[in-house]
Parts: C-alpha cells; structure tokens; sequence
C-alpha cells in the first residue's frame, strides 16, 4: 500500500507532479532544485512549500542506476570533537566496507534543521540505509525515511516513541551507577556537569539520572551545581572553576562526559585541590585519555564499538530484507579508578 499525504493521496514524487501542483514549469522546479537563486522568491517559497509538504527528494544519482543499490550507508553524527563517535564510527565502516559498502557521514552540530537537511541530502544520493545518533528528531526526518523506503537504526539513545530499531545502552541507567558510586562513598553535596539537555537527548536522560538519584537521597538540587557544556575540556575546566567559588563548593562532581570531567580536573588542579581526597569526579565514556590522567578518571564504560557494530549489522540485513523490530541493549560498567574515594567528614 503506497503511503498517503495529509489530504489523502500519495504524495508527489516526480518533478512534473511538483511542476503540476505548484502550476510551473518542470524546467522552474528543476531550478529550484539545483540553482535556487535563479527563481524568484515567490515561485521558489511554492516550490519549497510543496517540496516540503510531500517530503519530495530529487532523485540524484539514483537515476543512472536504474533502482539498483547505491552500496551507500549513511550516518548522522552530531559532532566530531567528541572523541567517542569516533568508536562506534570506525566501527560500522569497517563492517560497512567488508560487505562492500560505502559510509557517508554528516556532522550535525546538534542542530535539527542542518540535520534534516543533511538526512534529506543522504536519501537524494539515494543511500541504501542510514544509522542515526540519538532517539529524538525532526518527525519530517522519520516521514521522508519512511516515503522514501530507506531503512534506519537509531543509536546512542533508546527511543521509545520509535518504530525503528535501537542499538543503545541506558543512558538514565549508566547515569544512576555514577550517581550510586558517588552517594556510596558519602557524598551528599554533589555537582553535574553535562552536555546540553536542551538538544541532546543523551545529556537529558543523564542529567535526569543525577536530578532523581538526588531526589530519592533525599538531597536538595542545587542548580547553582549543575552546568550544561559543549563537549569541551576548557568547558568542564569553566565549570568546575565556578563551582569551586560557590559558598557550598561540592566534595563530588559527576561530569557526564570525560572531556569535561579532565576539564573539571584540570581546574581542581589550578584551585590547589587534590583529587580525590578534597573532592571525587566521576567521569562517563571511558575514552583513552582517562588512562592517563592524573589521577586516573573513574568513569563509566560504554559500548561505543559493539554498538556501531551493531547498529551496521542490523542496518545491512534490513536492507536486505529482514524485518526492523526490536532493540539492542547493551551493558555500560562503572570502572572504577582513582578519582572517587569516601568523603573525609560527615556533612550536616
């Protein structure tokens, strides 16, 4: 059965049914396409608006192959700073390029609109599959996926409210085990330093893992100890140095991101304090780095390579037919170092 659109038809997908909706020519939409700046505002705003409406993509170099595959995967990375992608990154080229694929791979920058734009350009190349970071997107981004037959695998996140399949770890769980270590060792007044929960679903389940492990401690929030970051070092360096000065400074931080937690350790340094006798950090990914400094970051374990591994595996037989269902949960450890120890007094 051929999806519908809102008005109860299939929706337009050649340039003459656009030319024929908007009441141009086929040459104008092809402009549209390709030299937008050509047409003037006000044909190029109807062509658009259809374009939109329909999830229309042109059809790229899929012409030229006659519907056969393009031996093309895409993958939709939010950012290329932070080291951990690189993980499951190289993972899925390695699987994609054994079974003869290509990966092609865009950086969002945590912005849904250069994201949609970019999953748009992705399926005009006409990519055979695309793996996606994160549970939470534009829902055009699932319409025109799904208009347009391009199967798809979400990972980094577990997303509920999704038809397509996950290969993730707990974020809200991993999170309650750096949460739990932390109050274990005596810690009450304890500071978060994350990624921005505002458009990373990933900073938004840890965070919220760090807001009810408080709660149900029975530990007031302080939001003057919670500070939403890039995934920088000299952004968890700012945001230690910021707690330090508070009345209250905290004796523990879980900074939800190793970069920032090397940052936050940076600045206990510069302030005189020792970690972790004057104060614990928790850290979250376990990247290399956290081998080497010092002291060496307790932090928690993920499965960046088995879950790009995965999510490729999983990809590769959708396109060949499986049926997408179902999600992947994998395991996160607390690895446990030398930045945590028990808190030296009792706090009141």
């Amino acid at each position: 059965m051929n999806p519908v659109s809102k008005k109860g038809r299939r929706p337009l997908r050649t340039i003459r049914e656009i030319a024929r909706e908007v009441g141009v020519s086929t040459a104008t939409v092809s402009r549209v396409l390709n030299n937008p700046e050509s047409v003037s505002s006000a044909k190029r705003d109807a062509v658009l608006r259809v374009i939109e409406q329909n999830d229309y993509v042109n059809d790229g170099m899929a012409r030229a192959l006659s519907g056969g595959r393009t031996m093309t995967i895409g993958l939709v990375i939010p950012t290329i700073t932070n080291s951990i992608y690189a993980s499951s990154t190289h993972a899925i080229q390695r699987l994609a390029q054994k079974n003869g694929y290509a990966v092609i791979l865009v950086v969002s920058d945590f912005d849904a609109v250069t994201e949609k734009n970019l999953i748009r350009r992705l399926v005009e190349r006409r990519v055979d599959g695309i793996i996606l970071t994160g549970g939470e997107h534009d829902p055009g981004v699932y319409r025109m996926l799904e208009r347009n037959g391009v199967p798809c695998v979400l990972t980094w996140r577990l997303a509920d409210s999704s038809s397509y399949p996950c290969v993730s770890f707990d974020n809200y769980a991993a999170g309650r085990l750096a949460m739990d270590h932390l109050l274990s060792l005596g810690h009450r007044r304890i500071g978060l330093i994350c990624g921005r929960s505002d458009v990373n679903d990933r900073a938004r389940e840890r965070r919220r893992s760090y807001e009810d492990a408080m709660t149900e401690a029975g530990l007031d929030i302080d939001s003057g100890l919670i500070f939403e970051r890039d995934f920088e070092f000299v952004e968890g360096q700012t945001a230690m140095s910021r707690m330090l000065i508070t009345p209250e400074p905290p004796t523990a931080v879980f900074a939800a991101n190793d970069i920032q937690a090397v940052g936050a350790l940076s600045a206990c340094r510069n302030a005189g304090l020792r970690v972790p006798e004057d104060i614990s950090i928790v850290g979250f990914d376990d990247l290399p780095i956290t081998q080497f400094s010092a002291p060496q970051l307790t932090t928690l374990r993920v499965p960046a390579a088995e879950m790009g591994h995965r999510a490729a595996t999983r990809l590769l037989q959708m396109i060949d037919g499986a049926e997408a269902s179902g999600s992947d949960v994998l395991p996160v450890q607390l690895i446990v170092r030398e930045s945590t120890a028990e808190i030296k007094h009792v706090e009141n």
